[in-house]
């Protein structure tokens, strides 16, 4: 909050051309700061594990200023029937106070990792338990900012936590012990308190299966709050219409693309599958075609890494994601959005339902053409493997954000530019 205080005066003192009440200025920045706190929380900006600056984080913030700092200065003005800095200067405000915020962010990172301070988990849990959070720590890379340490048998009648410490519990744990209400009085003084199954949700981006039941995927779904329920009414409407003017804005690439099929591989351009959608509703996906004719002659068949099936350009198409552009016709007709589950096919989604707990969840919200389960685990040739994927859609589906769409956003373009296959 000081940054952001200071950034704005300084940009208020330096920087203005057109010079505003300072009364007016003042309320335009605390409306503006106001505005820009509730929002950045109902996309999810301060939901992280680790202290580093994501790209997302830093797209979600220089995305949600500006629009804020406009809301503001048309509602002051138009309240106080006075002139305010102008629209162009708001927008230079907006940048100026999002890089100095995002600096001060990374500068604080670095201070942290060069002082060597660490976020503490003092772990109430059972050994297994211990043990599972100390392997996700390692594996996900950030054992050099969490420790882990157990809670004392010492500490157990007096649970005091200290600047970066968070206690970890685990009902296995929690159940065995007679002290609940030092639990609880820690509570009340402000101490973090979480449970070992959703911080090990958090760092995985996954919803185990084998520890999940709909009670309990219910349960720890995140609240859809106003903001949120709005983003997503907005996003319905839009959608269509973006995808209608990235077809227009792309239709080279796509005509590019359609003649290296014909010339390299004779017609169908397009190639028909059909899925199941929202609420089941079944509907025709488009993509370029980037197998043979024969792919599916003997029947439906996995896809999968280095499949046999796919013709030399068509690899090409499946590795940058090109194949997937006349899916922008579906999101135009409704049928999809640009960021959710992967639609599956009704002859895989018959056998899946059966055999894969809670996997009709999926169905609960619109398909897109990336997701988050797409981006991070790729391919399904199996059950096995599409139980995997699935725990990355649940984990979409229970924690659905701008700022979840918008990193799953960012790691498409990613993928794209790497060059890495997804289905």
């Amino acid at each position: 909050m000081l940054v952001l205080a200071g950034s704005w005066f300084t940009f208020g003192s330096l920087f203005q051309t057109v010079r505003t009440p300072p009364a007016l200025f003042l309320t335009w920045v605390l409306t503006t700061t106001a505005l820009l706190m509730v929002s950045l929380d109902a996309i999810g900006y301060f939901e992280r594990c680790t202290p580093q600056p994501e790209l997302s984080g830093v797209l979600s913030l220089f995305l949600t200023l500006p629009f804020c700092a406009f809301c503001a200065r048309w509602f002051i003005a138009w309240a106080a029937k006075a002139p305010l800095i102008p629209y162009p200067e708001v927008l230079r405000a907006s940048i100026w106070v999002a890089m100095a915020f995002e600096l001060s962010q990374w500068l604080i990172f670095r201070i942290h990792r060069a002082i060597g301070r660490k976020w503490i988990l003092v772990a109430c849990l059972l050994p297994d338990e211990l043990e599972a959070l100390r392997d996700q720590v390692e594996e996900s890379g950030q054992s050099w900012w969490i420790q882990v340490r157990p809670l004392k048998t010492s500490d157990q009648n007096s649970v005091e936590l200290h600047g970066h410490e968070t206690l970890v519990i685990s009902r296995g744990a929690v159940h065995n012990l007679k002290n609940h209400p030092q639990f609880l009085t820690a509570h009340l003084r402000g101490q973090r308190i979480v449970d070992v199954t959703q911080l090990l949700k958090e760092f995985r981006g996954r919803l185990y299966l084998r520890n999940a039941d709909a009670w309990t995927f219910f349960l720890g779904s995140r609240y859809q709050d106003f903001l949120t329920r709005f983003y997503f009414h907005v996003k319905a409407l839009l959608e269509p219409v973006l995808a209608l003017f990235l077809i227009v804005i792309l239709s080279p690439l796509l005509f590019v693309v359609a003649l290296g099929i014909v010339l390299t591989s004779g017609r169908p351009i397009l190639y028909r599958q059909e899925r199941s959608g929202y609420r089941g509703k079944r509907f025709p996906l488009l993509k370029f075609r980037t197998m043979s004719m024969a792919a599916e002659s003997s029947g439906p068949r996995w896809a999968s890494e280095n499949d046999p099936r796919v013709t030399p350009l068509g690899g090409w198409l499946r590795k940058t994601r090109l194949d997937e552009l006349p899916q922008l016709l579906n999101v135009v007709r409704g049928e999809l959005s640009f960021v959710g589950p992967r639609p599956e096919r009704p002859e895989f989604y018959d056998l899946l339902r059966e055999q894969v707990p809670l996997f009709s969840l999926r169905l609960l919200v619109r398909p897109g053409i990336t997701g988050w389960a797409q981006v991070l685990q790729g391919y399904a040739a199996s059950v096995e493997e599409c139980k995997t994927k699935l725990e990355y859609d649940l984990y979409y589906v229970q924690n659905m954000s701008p700022r979840l769409d918008l990193r799953t956003v960012v790691n498409t373009l990613a993928l794209m530019i790497r060059g890495n296959s997804g289905r």
